[in-house]
């Protein structure tokens, strides 16, 4: 019964009669007798219109089915007993406790089971005569929404919610933009290193076909064949730089050897003068011994002195002495010119130790490539597809849920109707990831040529004449 219809009965003819409470908690009528038959049934009356409207009128249409459960609160009210009435949380145990009264357990009730169950215990308990609980839902539990959503945590829940006004109330699908633009940041960094590495890569094998040709004393060397990278504008760069090289390395190399065979034609025209100055000397030694010859038979037949005999032989002492200086420098210069041929080899030998000692650390270095920068692609297309989830992010939604006691998951979409206490978990999935169409670095990785006669391409010319 509502309250307009008990002002109408009010109002009618029956008669007016006001209740008061005795001291046992009995409604009694002013101006009667306490036995009066009608003023018991006036009571009753009163009681049970009162327990209908504490119960009735005011609970929403799901509480009339829904099941208590922990977490819930209800508000208990009983009629003239104001220290038995107010607000109680469900406890874990599914229980309330009222003051005065032993705890009640009311876990999957509905509403009228629940106020029923608190009368019985009341009524048992000594503490109502009468039925006078009222019993409705204050808060229900709220709802756990966790996962991919702006502000995730517990909300109060609303009739008729389903997951998407639960996400809503989260603040939407936030995370994501913020995923994608950490997700976009790791990716151009990513593709730098990747666009690091594959040059790194193309420079070491034109690198390596550079040195192969200067090792192997070619005047010109092809660079390898990249496959579409060929003509690439980074590669033609890496290309005209080692070929700067490899011509400035010739031209030093080719003027060292220049400037030591220089020295051969003059060391060959000393040796010359010197040995015709000691032939020539030695003539004049032959000449200053048969003079000395015959001025000793003068010497001998007392025509001559003993001091131009004596210089005679000095002069013969110096001559000898003269062309025995001759032929030694003759025998230096002949060292001399020899010693150039070894330099020559030197100088050559010392730059292919130079281009041996690049070449192995350029294999190296390519070898520790052929790890490292299939690992950065990998790391690269794992960051698009990543970069990928803004447009294309599908929404996983489950929803957890108590049944009899035991917590089910269960799959859900936007338009699922949620209950109280439900933990709705919301995972982005991003699509699949685009495959790169940066195709030098697959060409890199497909094969690395062992030398110079697998390069195809132009040949770049070094004169180089040993």
């Amino acid at each position: 019964m509502t309250l307009p219809a008990m002002e109408r009965l009010r109002e009618s003819s029956w008669p007016r009669v006001e209740l008061f409470v005795d001291s046992d908690q009995r409604p009694i009528a002013s101006g009667t007798s306490p036995s009066t038959p009608i003023r018991r049934l006036l009571t009753s009356l009163s009681a049970a219109c009162l327990s209908v409207l504490l119960c009735a009128g005011v609970a929403p249409a799901g509480q009339t089915t829904y099941r208590l459960a922990p977490g819930d609160r209800i508000t208990v009210t009983v009629f003239g007993q104001p220290e038995l009435s107010g607000d109680v949380l469900i406890d874990d145990a599914g229980t309330i406790s009222l003051p005065l009264a032993a705890a009640i357990e009311v876990k999957d009730l509905t509403v009228f089971e629940c106020q029923e169950r608190i009368n019985d215990k009341l009524l048992a308990e000594g503490l109502l005569r009468t039925r006078s609980v009222g019993v409705r839902i204050a808060e229900l539990r709220p709802l756990y929404v966790l996962g991919d959503v702006r502000l995730p945590g517990a909300y109060p829940f609303r009739y008729g919610s389903t997951t998407q006004s639960a996400v809503a109330l989260a603040g939407g699908y936030g995370p994501v933009d913020a995923l994608r633009q950490t997700a976009l940041s790791d990716y151009l960094l990513a593709e730098e290193r990747v666009r690091q590495l594959t040059n790194q890569k193309r420079t070491m094998l034109i690198r390596q076909a550079r040195l192969e040709a200067q090792r192997d004393g070619k005047d010109s060397f092809a660079p390898p064949d990249l496959g579409n990278a060929a003509n690439d504008k980074d590669t033609l760069r890496i290309i005209g730089s080692e070929q700067d090289v490899f011509r400035i390395q010739a031209t030093i190399l080719q003027g060292q050897i220049d400037l030591l065979r220089s020295q051969k034609p003059l060391l060959k025209e000393q040796i010359e003068a010197n040995s015709e100055q000691g032939n020539a000397g030695k003539k004049q030694l032959d000449l200053i011994r048969q003079q000395i010859d015959r001025y000793g038979n003068l010497l001998r037949q007392g025509l001559g002195t003993q001091n131009n005999d004596f210089n005679y032989r000095v002069l013969e002492a110096n001559q000898e002495a003269t062309v025995w200086r001759l032929l030694s420098d003759v025998s230096r210069l002949q060292v001399d010119a020899g010693n150039v041929d070894f330099r020559i080899k030197e100088v050559d030998a010392a730059f292919k130790r130079q281009v041996a000692t690049e070449l192995q650390q350029t294999r190296d270095q390519l070898n520790d490539l052929d790890i490292t920068l299939p690992a950065a692609i990998a790391i690269r297309d794992a960051r698009w597809r990543n970069v990928g989830g803004g447009a294309g992010a599908k929404h996983l939604i489950s929803i957890t849920r108590m049944r009899n006691g035991h917590a089910v998951v269960s799959d859900a979409d936007e338009t699922t109707p949620v209950e109280p206490g439900d933990v709705i978990d919301i995972k982005t999935e991003m699509p699949a990831g685009i495959t790169s169409n940066d195709q030098a670095a697959a060409e890199l990785l497909r094969s690395r040529p062992s030398g110079t006669e697998q390069a195809s391409g132009q040949d770049f010319t070094s004169p180089i004449s040993r």
